[in-house]
């Protein structure tokens, strides 16, 4: 258990250091253009990272290690809240013109909350008694967060092509038919 603990001190100093590295490389490397702007490049510096920043691979392996050294019930919890980021994500790229990188991480964004429903699932068909508080306020949680994430994909459904609609529209169908089934097991 020390060595768990030690890591999570450790990665955090690792990732800042390379945040330092990246943006003083970055910064290095900026050069002006026409002497008054300066030439643009997919590093920036925001409150978040998108998929489309240089440092969204270490968010993505951070996010896998924390997945796997979770429990189920705080797994469940994090598969939801990362479907709900990349969602954001997903949002904020289509609103930069990068409709390629929106619908991936929009599709991801249901990934993640289809594997937050079946693994629900999975753990109430475990567990003898369904009904307790706990186990009926993560599925709770979890289908709310299903439906605020259906009205959103509804929303931008029309800004992609048929193809990538298609695609969109299994995964829907198939978090419905999660949703449903996990409704049924709390009832």
């Amino acid at each position: 258990m020390k060595k768990v603990h030690y890591l999570f001190i450790i990665l955090p100093i690792f990732l800042a250091i390379l945040i330092l590295l990246v943006s003083l490389q970055s910064a290095s490397k900026s050069k002006f253009v026409d002497q008054t702007n300066l030439t643009s490049r997919k590093f920036y510096v925001a409150k978040e990272i998108l998929p489309d920043h240089s440092l969204y691979p270490v968010l993505m392996a951070v996010d896998r290690l924390r997945l796997e050294l979770s429990d189920s019930e705080k797994r469940i919890s994090l598969l939801v809240s990362y479907g709900n980021r990349r969602l954001f994500y997903g949002g904020k790229l289509l609103n930069k013109g990068n409709q390629v990188l929106a619908f991936t991480t929009l599709s991801k964004a249901l990934k993640y909350q289809n594997q937050a429903l079946e693994e629900n699932i999975v753990l109430l068909e475990r567990k003898q008694n369904n009904k307790e508080l706990e186990d009926q306020t993560l599925a709770f949680f979890v289908l709310e967060n299903f439906d605020q994430q259906m009205l959103v994909i509804a929303d931008c459904r029309a800004k992609f092509n048929d193809e990538e609609k298609i695609i969109l529209e299994s995964l829907v169908l198939q978090g419905v038919s999660l949703a449903d089934k996990l409704q049924r097991l709390i009832q």
